[in-house]
């Protein structure tokens, strides 16, 4: 019951943040800097155009993982030591470049105005992630952890999802659906990096809907797909030194 009871929640919390307007590019230099030149870039991470798909998606998760990285805090868990090691070395490269104004602290900035009590209603059982499809969420100082968080969760969970058995595998043998792959992707993040606990669920949620929107062949195939333009690309040359 319990396992059928957790399947509810992710897809539950699946269809809740599916329903988001992803879209979200913050004001700012960022912003300016991507539309001038086509990027962005800071402490070795790039911001492209393509980023506004799921904007505020990014800035969900850095809202999320704030308020849980508070509430952990108060409420320590022995499941907890991949999430805070992400947040630490997210936090560490932020620092390099905004001081005490980097997430998760965000000194002088208008914290009060994010979601709180994210993570007491999950530690209750009682997941709530409506506040996050608010545009109000979306700033430089909530989008650009947001994707760094998303980067380092994303390579701690590669060989589970991607693996054999994993739910990319599984989807492509047609042993699951579009639809199911998002809470799929959940409940191997859960198994693989925290617990079960309702807790994590949010967490798991964010994980994997940013994976799929941001285009999960390219993280399962990075390589493969290289070899094959590589391929194409070699292929193309060769019929152009042949000529028409």
């Amino acid at each position: 019951m319990e396992t059928e009871s957790n399947t509810q929640i992710l897809q539950s919390l699946v269809e809740v943040v599916e329903g988001f307007d992803p879209w979200g590019m913050p004001d700012g230099l960022m912003a300016r800097q991507i539309a001038e030149e086509g990027f962005y870039e800071e402490e070795g991470l790039r911001f492209v155009p393509e980023g506004a798909s799921v904007g505020k998606l990014y800035a969900g998760l850095a809202v999320l993982a704030r308020d849980m990285h508070l509430y952990l805090a108060q409420h320590p868990r022995e499941d907890a030591a991949l999430f805070e090691e992400v947040v630490s070395l997210v936090h560490e490269e932020e620092s390099r470049a905004h001081g005490s104004q980097a997430f998760p602290t965000y000194d002088g900035l208008p914290v009060d105005d994010l979601p709180r009590h994210l993570a007491s209603a999950a530690d209750l059982g009682q997941p709530n992630l409506d506040p996050l499809g608010e545009r109000g969420i979306v700033h430089e100082w909530t989008f650009k952890p947001g994707k760094r968080l998303f980067v380092k969760f994303g390579s701690k969970f590669k060989e589970v999802i991607c693996g054999r058995d994993g739910p990319y595998e599984q989807f492509n043998k047609g042993l699951l659906k579009q639809a199911e792959l998002p809470a799929a992707i959940a409940a191997a993040v859960l198994a693989a990096g925290f617990s079960t606990a309702t807790f994590w669920t949010p967490l798991a949620v964010y994980v994997s809907i940013l994976l799929i929107k941001t285009g999960l062949k390219t993280y399962c195939e990075p390589d493969g797909t290289r070899r094959k333009s590589r391929r194409k690309s070699t292929q193309a040359k060769r019929t152009s030194d042949r000529g028409p």
